[in-house]
């Protein structure tokens, strides 16, 4: 019996894999997402009921989507650790990121609190505000479920963050 279940794990995982090595799928011989993977995190988006409003190279050429959820929050998911370019470029890492403009609330503080007792979250002042990242290391591969929390932490942080900033 657990064999069966183990089995059916193994091909689940496999279900979500795509085959190209330059589109960033995951890994053929795991099932696992090991980079910057556009068309799963495309689907990862869609399932979770946000909308993609922008995509393509950021600033710098890599890989990026900006999201925003039906809460009108809005983030960006940029490939980091890239190597190459073009359609040929591999980013080994995913960054999650949004910002918040200065509002009156205290800045100090609320990085403070949030980097003391927010676990996955990294919270520093920027010129224009303040800054809330999480940097998903990719290397040796995550699964799609994992992925998909991953983003769903990001904005459930993003929210209580949301609190915090606007009181």
């Amino acid at each position: 019996m657990l064999r069966i279940i183990g089995l059916a794990a193994a091909l689940s995982l496999c279900a979500c894999a795509t085959t190209s090595p330059t589109s960033a799928g995951p890994s053929a011989e795991t099932g696992l997402i090991d980079r910057y993977d556009a068309p799963a995190l495309r689907s990862i988006i869609a399932e979770l009921g946000y909308t993609i409003t922008d995509q393509g190279p950021s600033s710098t050429g890599k890989p990026m989507l900006v999201v925003e959820t039906p809460e009108n929050f809005s983030f960006r998911i940029l490939g980091e650790s890239c190597e190459g370019e073009g359609k040929d470029q591999v980013c080994q890492g995913v960054q999650l990121s949004t910002q918040f403009a200065e509002s009156g609330a205290d800045f100090d503080e609320i990085m403070a609190r949030a980097n003391r007792t927010l676990r996955p979250a990294k919270v520093f002042r920027v010129d224009a505000g303040l800054a809330y990242e999480r940097y998903l290391i990719m290397d040796g591969g995550v699964s799609r479920e994992n992925l998909k929390t991953e983003i769903e932490v990001f904005v459930e942080i993003l929210g209580v963050l949301w609190k915090q900033v606007e009181g």
